[in-house]
């Protein structure tokens, strides 16, 4: 047993290095006495992962004067008179 976990430890870090998520139910916890524990703690997981995975996530700028722009500064434009 402590080979499998060793094992399945390692193949799930490999897989989460490929953007993969792993949950791993051992038979065990599928008994009739906590199958439905862990079926409630197995939807909570899976919502969590939805939700955390769809998350905006914002950047924010350096507050610097002095920072890289890639785009010219702002133009300003003259009307010309008409003569």
């Amino acid at each position: 047993i402590e080979r499998n976990k060793e094992r399945d430890k390692k193949e799930q870090c490999q897989l989460a290095t490929m953007g993969w998520h792993c949950i791993t139910v051992w038979e065990c916890q599928l008994k009739p006495k906590v199958r439905e524990q862990t079926l409630e703690s197995l939807a909570y997981t899976l919502n969590h992962i939805f939700l955390e995975d769809r998350k905006l996530r914002t950047y924010e700028q350096p507050n610097t004067t002095d920072s890289l722009m890639a785009a010219e500064p702002e133009a300003v434009y003259e009307r010309k008179s008409q003569e």
